[in-house]
């Protein structure tokens, strides 16, 4: 039984990813291997074709795979750990990574997304769990336990916030969980207007609306917030498994400072540290 898909505007852009994936499971010496995407990709009624080229498909496989090392790095050290996907879409990394059974691990997308991947994926193990939320709303932060080391992973997310929601969400996710990291993609200020020339963005109505410029100003703006590492997507070691037009074109924008660093990942680490009363002194 196939599911047609009536997403539009950014939930569409759900779909890139997972046919990106599937065909990057269908090449001879795949990046990610997702059998799953794979999968799902016979179930679902859709044109998948018209929403990405080659070079974008190798480029969401490429950030996949970054952000998936980071996880699984984090999780080999704190085996205990709390982890929020933030705006999961139909991303199947919770059973693509070897996640220990100590850890919980939380999907969260729209109500419509999650009934979807609830529909498409068999049930998970019990230390899985779906959350149907704006990753914007505020109550559903208060499913998720504290007091326990937390990784955040938002792959394709804070572009398409704005920038008062996004920097809310940090301030939010770093005052509950106290200690943990933060990994996701982001594109510079230029890019949210250059955007609408984006073929794949215009055939899906999404748009940009978040460029973060210095990453380290939201060290500022996030109390707690420590950059770790910014990654130009250029940089990633499986540039060299694009094809030889898309190496071309990605060596000419590494040679220019603005386009070398349009879209990368940022690492973060958090600690957050409630502030002492200071008892006023007499006279």
């Amino acid at each position: 039984m196939t599911e047609q898909i009536r997403f539009t505007g950014a939930q569409q852009t759900l779909l890139g990813p997972l046919y990106a994936r599937a065909m990057d499971n269908r090449r001879p010496d795949p990046v990610l291997g997702d059998e799953t995407a794979d999968r799902l990709l016979d179930r679902i009624d859709f044109d998948f074709r018209r929403l990405l080229g080659s070079g974008d498909q190798m480029a969401v496989i490429l950030r996949a795979k970054q952000l998936d090392d980071w996880a699984a790095r984090y999780l080999a050290d704190h085996p205990d750990a709390v982890v929020l996907h933030l705006a999961c879409g139909l991303d199947s990394r919770a059973f693509r990574l070897a996640v220990p059974a100590d850890v919980r691990w939380y999907d969260i997308d729209m109500p419509d997304v999650i009934e979807l991947r609830n529909r498409l994926y068999p049930q998970g193990p019990a230390n899985y769990r779906t959350i149907a939320a704006s990753v914007t709303d505020r109550d559903w932060l208060d499913e998720i336990p504290t007091g326990r080391p937390t990784l955040v992973i938002a792959e394709g997310l804070t572009m398409y916030l704005t920038e008062t929601d996004g920097v809310d969400l940090l301030r939010r996710l770093v005052e509950r969980f106290e200690i943990g990291e933060m990994i996701f993609d982001a594109v510079l200020p230029w890019t949210v207007t250059a955007a609408r020339f984006s073929g794949f963005l215009q055939r899906t109505g999404a748009s940009f609306h978040w460029g973060i410029g210095d990453p380290h100003a939201l060290e500022l703006r996030v109390p707690g917030l420590r950059l770790r590492q910014e990654l130009p997507m250029l940089d990633l070691p499986g540039v060299a498994k694009m094809d030889a037009a898309n190496r071309t074109i990605a060596k000419f924008m590494n040679a220019i400072p603005p386009l070398r660093k349009a879209m990368r990942l940022l690492h973060y680490s958090f600690e957050h540290r409630q502030r002492e009363k200071v008892e006023p002194t007499g006279a």
